[in-house]
Parts: structure tokens; sequence; C-alpha cells
């Protein structure tokens, strides 16, 4: 005979739910993590530069040339592409972001900052960004921290969610307990029963609840147990003295004018009487 509930096909869909979850949390704490470097870490022109950094390597593939928006210096000896030295982010009237020129490049003879679009080819200037801006780190070398970062949350709670998943798939796929109390420790019954009623002592608890002093005890909720506890005594009635019957030879009764007594003497009930050192019923509250 098999005890139990068997194992069943259909219900609902059982998944790794957490498995879900945790990759989900990586991938937002990747992203979260690359936008922190990209507005703290990275420079300017690093912002600026990136989409075409990008696009210059993958387009690249496809088409040798392209069109780029580049941000030029212009001096009285002529253009030359724009530094993190020489520009620093500021803000126009109307809210726009650009760019202004720094005081150490007006002083090297900088006049202003122009915009020049042109046709270049995407290798070269995939080579030129790298070389210039990015001091010869690819796209994957920008991005590599917060990768590691995402991966090494995902492995750190790969662990907990398996556990996680197990336990809901037998839940779902066994279901719970059919009858029976179900054990749990102090902690698990303190978590959702919070109460100052009344308690018993728990002394099978860890080593690390007692150096912390956590769950000395296991509390009863107020509402479930039964403030008003009544202690009774009662006292017990005597039984009336049981007579013994009369020995001797027997003997026939002689007719006479006046009444006879009865020869069994009439029980009459004998009064409760209070027992010496006996326990008077009082009503008294348990909490009292």
């Amino acid at each position: 005979m098999k005890w139990g509930r068997g194992e069943r096909t259909g219900g609902p869909s059982i998944r790794p739910a957490y498995t879900y979850v945790l990759v989900l949390i990586s991938f937002i704490a990747t992203l979260g993590n690359q936008g922190f470097r990209y507005k703290r870490v990275w420079t300017p022109l690093e912002r600026h530069y990136f989409p075409d950094y990008v696009s210059s390597q993958i387009v690249g593939v496809v088409r040798d040339n392209a069109w780029y928006t580049l941000l030029q210096v212009v001096t009285r000896k002529g253009r030359r592409l724009a530094l993190d030295s020489d520009v620093v982010p500021a803000v126009t009237e109307s809210g726009e972001h650009t760019f202004a020129l720094t005081k150490e490049a007006l002083k090297n003879g900088a006049l202003r900052l122009e915009s020049y679009r042109g046709h270049y080819n995407n290798a070269e200037m995939h080579a030129y960004l790298g070389n210039t801006i990015y001091c010869n780190q690819t796209p994957m070398d920008l991005v590599r921290a917060a990768l590691w970062s995402g991966l090494g949350l995902f492995f750190a709670g790969l662990l907990p969610a398996t556990c996680l998943d197990q336990k809901r798939f037998f839940a779902l796929r066994y279901g719970t307990k059919l009858r029976g109390p179900d054990l749990m420790t102090a902690a698990q019954f303190n978590r959702p029963h919070r109460s100052r009623g009344m308690g018993f002592v728990n002394k099978h608890r860890t080593m690390l609840d007692r150096m912390l002093g956590l769950n000395k005890k296991l509390p009863v909720p107020l509402g479930r147990d039964n403030p008003h506890v009544v202690i009774m005594a009662k006292v017990m009635a005597q039984e009336p003295p049981k007579m013994a019957p009369a020995t001797g030879p027997k003997s026939t009764p002689q007719p006479s004018e006046t009444r006879q007594e009865p020869s069994r003497l009439e029980q009459k009930p004998i009064p409760e009487q209070e027992v010496e050192h006996a326990v008077k019923p009082t009503e008294r509250r348990f909490f009292e």
C-alpha cells in the first residue's frame, strides 16, 4: 500500500520561478552598475562618441564608409579633434547639453568648438577613436566590469534559488501534508505570531540564538489563548455510615398495644459538612 498523495500530471506549471527572478535581478544589477559607470567613471567625450565607436565596428562588417559627426577645436593654425582636456560639459539657456572650452584650452590658443560632419572609413574611424578617446579599450572592455558584477551576483544566488525551486517543485507536484502537525522551530512560529501573552520557555535553541539572545520563549498569540481560566476545588460529600446486620437467634415479634419501632433504623440524609482545610472555590483570572 502506498500512502500519501501521488504524483500528478495536471495542475500549475512547474518552472524554476526563483531562478528566473535571479536572472532578472542580475540583469537589472548589471544595467545599474553600467549606468553608474557611464555617469560617474566615463569621461564626457567617451559618452559622446560611444554610439559612433560601437557602430564603426559593427557597420564596418557590412560596408566600408559611413557618415560621422566629430567635435573639433578651431585654432589659428587649423582644426583638430577635441580631447578630454579641451572640453567640459555645459548646458545652454534652452536646456540643451553641449560642450565648452576649458581655461587651459583657451590659454593654448583655442578659439571655439565646431561640429564637423564627414564621410570616413569605418575601420579607420574605429581605430582613431579607440586610440585617441578610449585609450585602446574595446567596447567589451568598457562593459566588462558591469558584466562581472552581474555574473557574480547570479552565481552567489544560484544555490539558494535552486533550493527554493526544489521546495516549490515538491509542493506543487506532490502537494502538502494531508494530516498531522507541521514541525517548525521557535523562530518560524514566532515570526508571524508576535505576542506578549503566555509563553513557554524554549530550551532547544541554536548556538547563534543563545549568543544573540533570540527565541528565548515560544509565545501564544493573544486572542488564541483563554484568559478566563478558573481554578475550582470541589468538596466531595461524605457517604452515610452503613448499619451492620444484627446477629443472633431469630425471634418472632410479640403483639402489643403500643406501636413498636421498626427493627431497621430509618436512614436520614446527613447534611453535607465542610471538610477541614477545604479549598473554597474562587474565581480568579489566569493573568492576575
